[in-house]
Formats: C-alpha cells, structure tokens, sequence
C-alpha cells in the first residue's frame, strides 16, 4: 500500500471536522440569537414631604410607576424628607428598610407577572400621616 491512502484518510476526516465545526457554530448562533434579550428598566421614586392646603403631607414620587412584564426593573427610591422612611412591596418581598434624609437605595426585580401592587412606608408611625403614604407599581404585559 503506498502512502496516497494516508492523505485521502486526512483529507476526509478534515472535511468531517470542518462540518461538524461549522454545524456547531450554526447551532450556538441560533441558540443565542433566539435567547429573549430582557430589557431593563430603571424608575426613581422620592420620598418627600409637600404641604397641601397648609397640611403637611409626605407622599411618594410619583405615586404610580409603571414598568413591562418580562422586563429587569431598577426601583431607585431616594428619601428627601427629614423623617425617616421607607417603601415595602409586600406582594413582591421587596423592602428598602429604613431610610433617613438624603439616603438612597436600588431595589431590583425581574417583572414576571402583571399587575398592580400596592407599595407602602415601611417605618411605622414615621409622620402623622403615615397611613396614607401608598403607591402603585404597574405591571403591563
């Protein structure tokens, strides 16, 4: 047997791995390509005292935010008041603790179902009228 036989040998077992090299780079692109990109969302909510009808009043800003189911959120909640507060999402275990003035704090979540959920201060008895510090995070399909 001469040596011609060694190189078809090679020759075909090249072009095998060639193939399978390229059938593998075509399978990691769609693989990749048909992962869903999330998109991330970023909302600011501060905690501030306004004074309504000569009332002091503590309120979060704005009171409602809304944000896309499936998406990465980024809640930034900034306290600019001088009492200590906070913001608790019961339905969503997210709880920023207490916040004293000037303090500033990242919540982040994966919004994966829609809905309205009711945030609100997580100091008890913060301000008179810690009752009525409420908000709502919107979650649309």
């Amino acid at each position: 047997m001469d040596g011609g036989d060694g190189n078809l040998d090679n020759r075909i077992l090249a072009g095998i791995v060639l193939v399978v090299v390229v059938v593998a780079g075509v399978l990691a692109y769609y693989a990749i390509a048909s992962t869903p990109q999330v998109n991330t969302e970023t909302a600011r909510i501060a905690i501030k005292e306004v004074d309504q009808n000569g009332a002091e009043r503590h309120i979060f800003d704005p009171g409602t935010i809304t944000v896309h189911k499936g998406d990465h959120i980024i809640l930034i909640v900034t306290n600019t008041d001088e009492h200590v507060h906070g913001i608790v999402i019961p339905q969503l275990n997210l709880n920023t603790g207490s916040l004293k003035e000037g303090q500033e704090v990242r919540l982040e979540f994966a919004a994966d179902m829609v809905g309205t959920f009711t945030f609100y201060c997580s100091v008890p008895g913060c301000a008179p009228d810690h009752a009525q510090m409420i908000g709502q995070l919107v979650v649309t399909e």
